[in-house]
């Protein structure tokens, strides 16, 4: 019986260590990959629990629609950029080697 709680505490982790990634990764399509994890973890954990139901909406929500949504977006997004400026981060340098001044 105490095996199942190990196995437990270990989706747990995985699901938790998903989430700081989401928060830590700098780039949109990493973090939205990090965050399908986490869907994918929780449906782990919702079959160890026994709510198989819940565990296929998840998958289908968490860790498949929602990042397609996500990305599908972010690429709407950077198709829109019309300027390479605007991409730019406070104190990056241009090709010149000028820092941006952004305020």
């Amino acid at each position: 019986m105490t095996e199942f709680w190990i196995i437990d505490y270990l989706v747990l982790a995985l699901i938790l260590g998903s989430a700081v990634l989401v928060i830590r990764i700098p780039n949109l399509p990493g973090a939205t990959m990090a965050l399908s994890a986490v869907g994918t973890f929780l449906s782990l954990l919702f079959v160890i629990l026994g709510a198989p139901d819940d565990a296929h909406s998840e998958v289908v929500v968490g860790a498949i629609a929602l990042p397609v949504l996500y990305l599908a977006a972010i690429a709407k997004v950077r198709a829109d950029v019309l300027d390479e400026g605007e991409l730019r981060e406070e104190g990056e340098q241009d090709d010149e080697g000028e820092a941006s001044d952004r305020r």
